[in-house]
């Protein structure tokens, strides 16, 4: 049996979905909630498998949500219902620790594939993305191949761009790996939320990449020497 909580901004989505699911055999709904307050509650309580979040919930989103439920009940998988089918969405929630992103009009067969998948240990992100995404970690996989390990230490063969970063971009990038928005990089670094924006935007210059996402991929695969 597997333990639902589901959150919904949408009182009418919220009820429909937790109806529909709770009359699987293989699910029970421990839970619903259409606020992120209430959800977060109901999950600590119930410690269930899987929390289903909208992405835009009350007070704060499901992919910000994430890091507090991964902390407070260690068991549950998290995925996310969102309206973008867009890379950068799919990259800030999965880097938070989701193990499903969907975009919404999805329909109910769908969605409960979805759910046995992440019960297994799966991960699912939707397709349209994936085609998106994909070509990013080719050109990244050639440069983690040039990895090389000599004895017990590591030596990292890295691109040129590498090299134009400076000690800032570094500590933004691994930020940016780790899912936190450009707020919480200026909360984090005592900068400006204008000043990591241009640090960004010279960063994606110096890398040669086109958007956040592809930053990500960058930051993903090329990391300081240890």
């Amino acid at each position: 049996m597997v333990r639902l909580a589901i959150a919904m901004k949408g009182e009418n989505e919220l009820n429909h979905t937790a109806i529909a699911l709770d009359a699987i055999a293989d699910f029970s709904v421990v839970g619903a909630a259409s606020d992120s307050y209430r959800i977060l509650r109901l999950i600590e309580s119930e410690q269930p498998d899987i929390a289903i979040l909208d992405y835009h919930l009350d007070q704060i989103s499901g992919p910000d949500l994430v890091p507090t439920i991964k902390h407070r009940s260690p068991g549950t998988s998290v995925i996310i219902i969102s309206p973008y089918d867009d890379e950068n969405h799919a990259w800030t929630a999965m880097s938070r620790g989701v193990s499903g992103y969907i975009v919404r009009k999805y329909d109910m067969g769908t969605l409960t594939g979805i759910i046995h998948v992440v019960h297994k240990g799966g991960l699912y992100i939707s397709p349209r993305i994936v085609t998106q995404i994909l070509p990013q970690f080719h050109r990244y996989q050639k440069i983690f191949r040039n990895i090389n390990f000599m004895k017990n230490k590591k030596v990292f063969v890295r691109p040129k761009a590498f090299f134009d970063l400076s000690h800032t971009d570094q500590q933004i990038l691994e930020f940016m790996s780790q899912g936190k928005t450009t707020k919480e990089i200026a909360e984090n670094m005592n900068l400006k939320t204008g000043t990591i924006r241009n640090y960004i935007s010279v960063m994606m210059k110096k890398t040669g990449v086109h958007n956040r996402a592809q930053l990500i991929c960058f930051a993903l695969f090329i990391k300081p020497a240890e």
